[in-house]
């Protein structure tokens, strides 16, 4: 029987001795799998139609046209739950700022990581630490507007109170000038003197809620800020946003000693810090593909030569 080289030379005239091709296979990086057909590039690593999908949906999650609304959504709502978890906190102990802000930043940071995957990125920090920081703001805001509701309703005290000590001798010694000043003048109707006593009277009242407020504002913190709060509602909206600019800054000085207050400063930054860490872009995916085994950017591990 003729040989398959001697057919094969009867037929062409001349010997092949070329070795038949292998067609271009290429492993994939993550489950090994021989490809044959597609690939897709993910940082110069070959990887399957399979594996690379769930790499195509997280780039999508952290990059895609929806990642940003989805991030504000998300680290919006963990910014509420922090705020009023704060604010609940302030007026009831008005104590532990140091924790709080530490926590509020894992939230909103932890929240914004959800959304978008843990994908990371510039904008998603100046996300977490703008959220964070008003999230902060608004929660030592509700204490102030508390204490501005209580400083509202303060009334006058009556003139009868006690009059010990040096403001019971400035009180004693206003009373007798309002004396003298009241007393009829020459030539004067009792219509002009009567005005004359209601305005002393009143000047004297206003000069003891005054004096009401300054002692309550003394023992109070959020009540020294209180008055930003004032005026009409074009007022009290801008007297609120200087607040909350300032508030995470002050708030400690208002509430505890320089020392305590620098404490929670440190401990501010440091929240700020780690929010900014937090969402920071660990791995930047170069996703690209797909392409045939045996062209793009990827050589075949086995045949195609």
């Amino acid at each position: 029987m003729a040989s398959f080289d001697t057919l094969r030379e009867s037929r062409t005239g001349e010997v092949d001795d070329e070795p038949e091709k292998i067609p271009p296979i290429l492993p994939c990086a993550e489950c090994k799998t021989m490809v044959r057909t597609a690939y897709f590039n993910l940082d110069g690593r070959p990887l399957c139609p399979r594996c690379s999908q769930p790499y195509r949906e997280k780039i999508d999650r952290g990059t895609g046209s929806a990642a940003m609304g989805r991030a504000i959504l998300y680290g919006s709502g963990a910014a509420v739950v922090g705020m009023i978890g704060v604010a609940l906190l302030l007026l009831v102990v008005n104590g532990f700022r140091i924790i709080a802000s530490l926590g509020v930043a894992w939230l909103v940071a932890t929240a914004i990581g959800k959304a978008t995957a843990n994908y990371g990125g510039r904008r998603y920090q100046i996300l977490a630490v703008s959220l964070t920081y008003v999230a902060l703001g608004l929660s030592m805001l509700m204490p102030v507007i508390v204490a501005a509701n209580q400083l509202s309703k303060v009334k006058a005290p009556p003139k009868s109170e006690s009059r010990a000590g040096p403001a019971g001798e400035r009180a004693q010694f206003q009373d007798e000038i309002n004396s003298l000043a009241s007393q009829p003048r020459e030539n004067e109707d009792e219509a002009t003197v009567a005005a004359r006593a209601d305005s002393i009277a009143q000047a004297d009242s206003v000069r003891r809620l005054e004096q009401t407020r300054a002692n309550l504002k003394a023992h109070d913190g959020n009540m020294q800020v209180a008055d930003r709060l004032d005026g009409g509602f074009a007022s009290k909206v801008l007297g609120a946003f200087w607040l909350i600019l300032l508030l995470p800054i002050i708030g400690s000085f208002l509430s505890y000693g320089p020392y305590a207050a620098a404490m929670s400063i440190l401990a501010l930054g440091f929240a700020m810090r780690r929010a900014w860490q937090m969402t920071d872009l660990v791995t930047d995916y170069d996703l690209t593909g797909p392409f045939r085994v045996g062209e793009g950017p990827i050589a075949p591990k086995f045949g195609g030569s």
